[in-house]
Parts: C-alpha cells; sequence; structure tokens
C-alpha cells in the first residue's frame, strides 16, 4: 500500500481552537478577497472564447463559480470593496513614491554632472553615494509591486512585465508547472485562516526550492516558470514529483496538531510567441488529471 498517496487526500480532521505552536507568526487575514479574484480570472477565462457576453450570462458564470468555491456573495460586495480600496491606496502610494524617487534621481544626476565639471571629487563621491541609495529604494519599491504581500511570492504584475507582451503571448522560450494544493479549503474550514495563511507561506518556501520562479496567481494556486532552454516538460514533471514527495515528508504544526499537505500539478512547455492563456489551459488540463488519478488512488486504497 502507497502510504505516500494516503497522504495526500489525509483529512485534517475536527480541531480544538487554542495558541500554539505556529507554521508562523503573522497577523490573521481572510482570504475570501483571494478567493473572489480567482473566481473572475476563471470567468474571464470562461468567457474569452465567446464573441458575445451579455450581463445575464456573465452573471450566470459568475455565480456558478462562487457556488462552486463555497462563496456567498451576498456577503463579498464589503470584501470586494475593500480589496479594492487597498489596491487603490498602494496605487496612490506607489505612484507618490515612484514621483519623489523621480526628482531624487534628477538631482543627484544633476549633482553628478556639475560636480564632473568642477571637477570635484568629493562632491562626486557623495552623489555616487546618494544613487546607491536612491537605487536601493527603487529595488524596494519593485519588491512591493512584483510580490504577493503574504506568501513574498511574485505576482502576476510580475509574470506580465517579465515573460509577457502586451497581447499576452511569452516573450521567451520557458516550462510552466500550475500547481494547486490539496483539500486547502479543508484546512481552512477545520484549522481556520491564520493556519491557511502559514500553510501557502510555507507552501511558497518549499515550492522555491525547485530553483523555479514561484508566482502565486490565486488563492491557493501557483505557477512555477522554469528556464526553458534547461528544462522541458519531463525535467519539469521529475522536478515536481520529487518536491510533492519531499513534502509529503514534512510535518506541520498548528495548535498542538500535526498534519500533512500535498499538491496537483500540470506542466506544458511555452516557446517564444505562445499564447499565455493557451498554454496555461493545457498545463491546467494536466493538473485536474493528475488530481483526478490520486484521488482514484486513494480511494482504492481505502
Amino acid at each position: 500500500m502507497d502510504e505516500a498517496v494516503r497522504l495526500l487526500y489525509r483529512p485534517v480532521g475536527p480541531l480544538n481552537f487554542r495558541r500554539g505552536v505556529t507554521i508562523a507568526t503573522e497577523k490573521d487575514q481572510t482570504n475570501t478577497a483571494d478567493v473572489l479574484k480567482e473566481i473572475t480570472r476563471e470567468c474571464k477565462r470562461a468567457i474569452e472564447p465567446l464573441e458575445i457576453v451579455t450581463p445575464p450570462l456573465f452573471s450566470e458564470i459568475y455565480s456558478t463559480l462562487a457556488q462552486h468555491k463555497g462563496v456567498d456573495l451576498e456577503d463579498a460586495d464589503e470584501t470586494a470593496f475593500s480589496a479594492l480600496q487597498e489596491q487603490i491606496e498602494q496605487l496612490l502610494t506607489l505612484n507618490k513614491q515612484s514621483a519623489r524617487q523621480i526628482d531624487s534621481l534628477d538631482a543627484s544626476s544633476q549633482k553628478a554632472l556639475d560636480a564632473m565639471h568642477e571637477n570635484d571629487a568629493a562632491k562626486l563621491q557623495e552623489t555616487i553615494r546618494e544613487i546607491q541609495q536612491l537605487r536601493e529604494e527603487i529595488k524596494r519599491l519593485k519588491e512591493s509591486l512584483y510580490k504577493d504581500a503574504l506568501t513574498k511570492a511574485y505576482n502576476r504584475k510580475w509574470l506580465d512585465a517579465h515573460y509577457l507582451d502586451e497581447s499576452g503571448r511569452f516573450t521567451k522560450k520557458c516550462t510552466i508547472a500550475i500547481v494547486d494544493l490539496n483539500n486547502f479549503k479543508h484546512i481552512n474550514d477545520s484549522l481556520g485562516h491564520v493556519a491557511g495563511d502559514k500553510v501557502l507561506q510555507f507552501m511558497t518556501r518549499h515550492l522555491m526550492e525547485t530553483g523555479a520562479a514561484v508566482i502565486r496567481y490565486g488563492g491557493d494556486e501557483f505557477i512555477l516558470l522554469f528556464d526553458g532552454e534547461k528544462i522541458n516538460e519531463i525535467k519539469a514533471a521529475k522536478k515536481m514529483q520529487l518536491s510533492r514527495k519531499e513534502l509529503l515528508e514534512k510535518k506541520l504544526k498548528f495548535s498542538g496538531r500535526t498534519f500533512y499537505i500535498s499538491f496537483s500539478y500540470g506542466v506544458a512547455e511555452a516557446e517564444e510567441g505562445d499564447d499565455f492563456t493557451e498554454i496555461l489551459d493545457r498545463a491546467d488540463k494536466r493538473l485536474y488529471q493528475d488530481k483526478k488519478a490520486i484521488k482514484e488512488k486513494t480511494t482504492s486504497l481505502l
């Protein structure tokens, strides 16, 4: 009997909440906004092939996806508004910081030109130090723009900026792996969203060990991007299989309870110029084949 397969869908079980051993120590936060973002993305993908989409049809598709994920849309408006408000505040902050840094860069550049013109070595050295500090600030700004706040994985903006052109096509060859946590909803329901957030953070660190660029694509879904010149589908699949095996050997603790986590995955190669949505759909289908195969094998062992 394959014990590893049992652990793939091993339930956490009912728990009595109390503060105890934790995976991490960050503040609790609901992931409803992440689920709404995920539903929105799936809805966009569902209607993309359609030439005409009426509001009732869009509403029906969205409602069906929300129901499938257990989201009560009547309670979602406030969450969506809060998420939008937070996004707007972040953009305003980034715009202010960017404007300030552009002004600083302009001033430092002028000082450097003046120092060179005056042959003032001390002034030039001072300007170089200011520019180096400014580069560090810009680096931190880019991290806040391209990193997921919870997990510190890359976000969709990073993917768009580094791998896709304006039409959504790959700008370089790569191998993509889409990853979905198994039984994550059960973890959230049984342990609460605090534990769910810690699991996502732990999962991100684990996936980074593959050497791929890790993107949090939404909720408990991740995208890994491997260098297509070095890692093809076969090699990427082997890496993901090994990563899952190693993850199953790690015990997690929350509130004094021990549990295991695992994931399903799908892999696809992308050439420069390939459409991102088409490659993602191909990997997504393989993910669900993997998830289905695991469930069938798990059922046969019980």
